[in-house]
Order: structure tokens, then C-alpha cells, then sequence
């Protein structure tokens, strides 16, 4: 894929090629619009390629524009050019490798997107997703959810996140969505009713009011700590071919995806007297809603009867035209039909069937004006999804297509109504993945010990990926933990404690004199947390909450869609890809926490050195 321009009489266009060969040309433009048969043609990044300077150089194409799919342009190229072809060609021939989706390249996506699915499924992060307006529409739950919205269960599991995530705080986060937010929460028993108080980090900073909210929803015994990041969704660049019609309806509203993921508990309270009326700015009503919960885990086929595969001329009538087709797959109460050309339906709607073809083998039966009901569309308009409409047992469909499958059922091959994930879940997951709160390790066990599988940058976490990374832009993280320390995280996941992941706090800082001497600690004790933060003593303080937790392999499904193009096109490539995943044994996330730390050590550290008397000489 290369931007490709086109060169009309008094403007350019910016389209991105789909595929090239040195005479033709596959363009995606970003909306239909009628173009003249013959046009010019350059590749503007291309031609700015060492040895390829010809390709900025407009050449003649013609262009073979589809009713069906304006948008897409195929086109060949007219004149003869020996530069053009030479250039093309080596072009091809280099980038080949790369960009033709060959057994390596199925095996690269396949790998990533399995490990995609395996952070979704076992972390503690949830994604959430709000429509324009700041409103929460969905929450993808993994195994781990309950934990995380346990907080927030009054009548159903969530109802209270409204409370915690309103929409005018999603519209604030949302004016800076590169800017991780640690958000508080507690609430107190008064006499007669429930108070909720919510602030984030910058509130509590702003009204100097960090030390009394913290203490008091400790020793409310109801505090909990949140980290969120948000970014914006752009529908429009996204592929919507393998949408169907409600899909896309379902997904258009929604404008911000969040992730949510809970912190380990603070420190111990500290004895002090503090009047809870201190903290009536950040008292929020509660705002009870139930939320839908939507499983990652795929989901069993809504279908009620078998499917038979089973192509058959038909005929759609709608609004007096007739639209001709064929039948894809058929049941007893319904059809699946594969128009020759797309139509534009607003769901649901009536139309007559008219089995063209079967009627002529089955005279007895009126297969003619049957009425139907859409109730989905998919394939750009060109595949309707129909279920009978009025009783069954006086549709003629009905009753001729339970005759058929009766009498034909050893010649029909059934489809299998196995489990499945929905175009538009699968959608969600892998917006969600597109940005993550945190880096995330994907760690193995095999004969040797444990290793870094794969790893999944978050650009929301710039410095962090800085800190962990070397020159090439690799991520380590032997930074964080050895192996040795590993095994011993791991160990303890191992225990029969019900303990599912493991949270680590590690310190690492520069000594401030001359020496450059470094710390690197692991949960350190009160009197080591006072030395690096104080600053006469240590700089470039780093604090790193790592949250790992063991993979159970026996739950973990590694279907994606590329799975089976990686098996058809090399079993050898998929064989390989199912033992390194066999090894993955732990799932690593770190997220900074440094202003977190240090606001949390006014609570009660002592300072580090006596503090002079007010009045006393130096």
C-alpha cells in the first residue's frame, strides 16, 4: 500500500494502492466519484526512493471504474516506458517479501493477533467504550472482570461506573487523550444514605486535599485506585467490508474506548482527625445504570435450526423491483440470499421471495411472493440474512423447505454451528488493542527458563518505552525483573492461595553525586523508599507497578480469523506458531506510578533529615 495521485485537468486526488504490477494498478480512494477513462498517474512516496525518481512522474492510465464498488479504481497502465517498467518491477521484486501476504507474513499477523487475544482475555484491564456524548455503551469482560467491577456492583455487575466514569469526566480526559489519568474512589456510610467520593490525581493536587481523601477512604476501609487511559476511535479509516448493516449501526455511536484497570491497595491508614465535610467538593451523586457486559469469550451461533449450504436461482421483490440472486444457505424459518447487485435497505423490512428455480422442479408447491423479512445485511449491500414472516405452519416457505430438508438431508452438507465471534466484537477487541494502557510482555517457560515471548508498546507510555528500551527500539524486560526474580513471582501464582496476579513495585534512580551509581529495588521498605526520594540523595526516580499473572493454558482460545488462511497456506508456519504458544506461561503488564508514589509518601513517611526549628541559625 503506497499513496497514488492522480493528476486531473484542475486538481489532484489521493488515493492508496491495493495492489501493483508493473502495468497495473488497484486504487482505494477515500469516497466514489466519477472519473474520466483515461487519467494520469504518479506515486508521490515512491518516486522519492533512490532509483526510482521516475515514478513521481506522471504516466497515462485507463481506468476501469465499477458500478459496484465506485471507490475502488483498477487501472492499466497505456504508454510505453522501459524507466517505468524497469522501476516497477524492481520495486515489486524488492518489496515482495514484505508485502505480499505470504506464509511469513499470515504467521506475523496470526502470532500478534493471538497475543492480542490472550492480554484481552487474562489481564486486569477491562476496555470500556462511550458514544459522543460520554455515555458508557460497552464493556468487553475477560475472565477477571468480576474483580474489577465488583466495586461497582449495586443490582447488576457495573451498574455504578456511571458514577466513577460520567460523561462530562470522559469529555475532559478526552481534550487530552495521551494523558494517563490514576482516578480515587471510596464511599462512607452516613446516617440516612451512602456518600461517593471521586477525584483524580490533578483534582486532589489542585485543592492540596491528596493526604485527607486518601487517609479518609482508607480508613473508610472502601478505597480503591484506578488507572485510565482514553483515546479517540475513527470509525472511518476502518475496514467495514466484513460489517454487516447491524454492525455497523451498532458501532457508528461509539467515540471514546478507555481502559480501566485497579491498583493494588495503599498504605495502612495513618490516626488523624479529619472532617469528612473537607471533602464535599468530590462528593458525586450516584448514578445507578446497568451496564451490558459483553464476554470476549466467542459466542454460541443465535441461530435456532441447522443450516444447509444450498445455491439456488431466487428472486427479491421490493418496492415493485425485482432484484435477481441466489440462495447461500437455507433452514426451515430462514434464507440466506447473494444479490447480483447491492441494494440499500432500512432494517427490518418486508419482501417478496420468489424461488425461481425450485418452483419449476416442485409445481405443487406456490413458491412464488413469499414474504420474508431482512432482518441483516452484509457484503456492502449485496447479502441479506431472511427469516420467514407470519406463522410457520401456514408459510409456504416454511413448510416446502421442511419438506426438502427432510427428504435431502444425507445429500445436504450441514453448516457447522459451532461458536463463533461477531464481526462487530471483533471490531471492538482489536480497537482496543490499537493503543494499550501499559507495555505488555508475553513471557514463555520452556527447557532453558523463562524468556520474553512478544511484547505490545503503548504510545500513551512514551517515557516508560523509552526507559525500557535500547538504541534499536527493543523493549527489555530484564529492566524490570531476572529470571531468578521471575521464578520466584511465579512461584507464588503457583500457590493454592487464590491469588491470580502477582503487583510489584519496582524503584529504580541515579545516585545525585557525581558517582552515577544506580538503584534498582523491589517493593523496598519505608526507610528505602524516604532515601530515593529524597532528592539530595537520589535523582531520576522511576516507580514501576508491575502486575503479572500466570496463564492457565487449558482456558485460552487462540481462534483469530487469520488461523485458518495460516493453515491452508503453510501447516508447517501454524504447527510452529501452536508450540510457542503452548509455552507462554505469564502475562507482564508495567505501568508508571511515580506521581502516584510520590504523593502517597506525604501520608505519612517521616522526613528524610531533622527539619530545622522555626528562628534557629543555620
Amino acid at each position: 500500500m503506497t499513496p497514488v495521485r492522480l493528476h486531473l485537468q484542475d486538481e489532484t486526488l489521493q488515493g492508496n494502492s491495493l495492489d501493483i504490477s508493473a502495468n497495473g494498478l488497484l486504487v482505494q480512494m477515500p469516497y466514489a466519484r466519477r472519473l474520466p477513462e483515461q487519467i494520469m498517474v504518479s506515486f508521490p512516496e515512491l518516486g522519492q526512493l533512490p532509483g526510482f525518481g521516475c515514478l513521481s512522474t506522471p504516466r497515462r492510465y485507463h481506468l476501469n471504474q465499477s458500478p459496484d464498488e465506485p471507490e475502488r479504481l483498477k487501472m492499466r497502465r497505456m504508454d510505453a516506458d522501459d524507466d517505468m517498467q524497469e522501476a516497477l518491477t524492481r520495486f515489486i521484486e524488492q518489496k515482495r517479501p514484505r508485502y505480499g501476504l505470504d506464509a511469513e507474513d499470515l504467521y506475523s499477523t496470526a502470532r500478534s493477533h493471538c497475543w492480542g487475544r490472550v492480554l484481552l482475555d487474562n489481564s486486569l484491564s477491562l476496555p470500556l467504550f462511550f458514544d459522543g456524548q460520554g455515555e458508557l455503551q460497552k464493556i468487553l469482560s475477560n475472565r477477571h472482570h468480576g474483580k474489577t467491577l465488583t466495586t461497582w456492583q449495586q443490582d447488576a455487575p457495573g451498574d455504578l461506573l456511571t458514577t466513577l466514569l460520567p460523561p462530562e469526566r470522559i469529555l475532559q480526559m478526552g481534550r487530552q487523550p495521551l494523558r494517563p489519568l490514576l482516578l480515587y474512589y471510596f464511599h462512607y456510610h452516613g446516617q440516612s444514605q451512602r456518600f461517593h467520593f471521586v477525584a483524580d490525581q490533578h483534582e486532589l493536587e489542585r485543592h492540596q486535599a491528596y493526604s485527607v481523601f486518601i487517609n479518609e477512604g482508607l480508613r473508610a476501609g472502601t478505597l480503591h485506585s484506578y488507572y485510565l487511559s482514553i483515546r479517540p476511535l475513527d470509525f472511518t479509516d476502518q475496514d467495514t467490508e466484513a460489517l454487516d448493516q447491524q454492525s455497523v449501526r451498532r458501532l457508528q455511536q461509539l467515540k471514546w474506548q478507555l481502559w480501566l484497570t485497579p491498583l493494588p491497595a495503599l498504605i495502612a491508614p495513618v490516626p488523624a482527625e479529619v472532617k469528612i465535610q473537607q471533602l464535599a467538593p468530590f462528593i458525586r451523586q450516584a448514578r445507578p445504570r446497568k451496564i451490558s457486559v459483553t464476554p470476549l469469550a466467542q459466542q454460541a451461533s443465535k441461530r435456532r435450526e441447522v443450516r444447509f449450504k444450498y445455491q439456488s436461482v431466487v428472486e427479491l421483490t421490493i418496492a415493485g423491483q425485482v432484484k435477481p440472486g441466489h440462495t447461500e444457505d437455507v433452514s426451515n424459518s430462514g434464507i440466506k440470499i447473494i444479490l447480483d447487485e447491492p441494494v440499500r435497505l432500512d432494517l427490518p423490512c418486508l419482501v417478496d421471495i420468489n424461488l425461481t428455480e425450485l418452483s419449476t422442479r416442485s409445481r405443487k408447491w406456490k413458491l412464488k411472493n413469499l414474504p420474508y423479512r431482512v432482518v441483516n445485511q452484509s457484503g456492502n449491500g449485496k447479502i441479506l440474512h431472511l427469516r420467514i414472516e407470519g406463522k410457520e405452519e401456514a408459510h409456504p416457505g416454511f413448510q416446502f423447505f421442511s419438506a426438502l430438508l427432510e427428504q435431502n438431508q444425507d445429500k445436504l452438507r450441514a453448516r457447522p454451528d459451532t461458536a463463533h465471534a461477531p464481526a462487530w466484537l471483533t471490531w471492538l477487541a482489536r480497537q482496543a488493542l490499537q493503543q494499550l494502557s501499559a507495555p505488555t510482555f508475553m513471557l514463555g517457560r520452556n527447557e532453558g527458563g523463562f524468556y520474553v515471548q512478544g511484547a505490545i508498546a503503548s504510545p500513551s507510555q512514551g517515557e516508560l518505552m523509552t526507559f525500557l528500551s535500547n538504541d534499536d527500539q527493543q523493549a527489555h524486560f530484564s529492566r524490570l525483573v531476572s529470571r531468578q526474580q521471575l521464578q520466584s513471582i511465579f512461584s507464588q501464582l503457583l500457590r493454592p492461595d487464590g491469588n491470580s496476579h502477582q503487583c510489584l513495585e519496582i524503584w529504580t534512580a541515579v545516585a545525585a553525586d557525581s558517582s552515577e551509581k544506580q538503584w534498582h529495588r523491589m517493593n523496598p521498605d519505608a526507610s528505602q523508599r524516604a532515601f530515593l526520594l529524597d532528592p539530595r540523595q537520589a535523582r531520576e526516580l522511576r516507580v514501576s507497578l508491575l502486575i503479572v499473572n500466570r496463564l492457565q493454558l487449558r482456558q485460552l482460545d487462540y481462534f483469530v480469523p487469520e488461523w485458518n488462511k495460516l493453515t491452508q497456506t503453510s501447516l508447517h508456519k501454524a504447527q510452529q506458531l501452536e508450540r510457542q504458544l503452548a509455552e507462554l506461561s505469564a502475562l507482564g503488564q508495567v505501568f508508571d506510578i511515580t506521581d502516584m508514589v510520590r504523593w502517597r509518601q506525604t501520608l505519612n513517611a517521616p522526613a528524610a533529615t531533622p527539619a530545622p526549628l522555626q528562628g534557629s541559625a543555620g
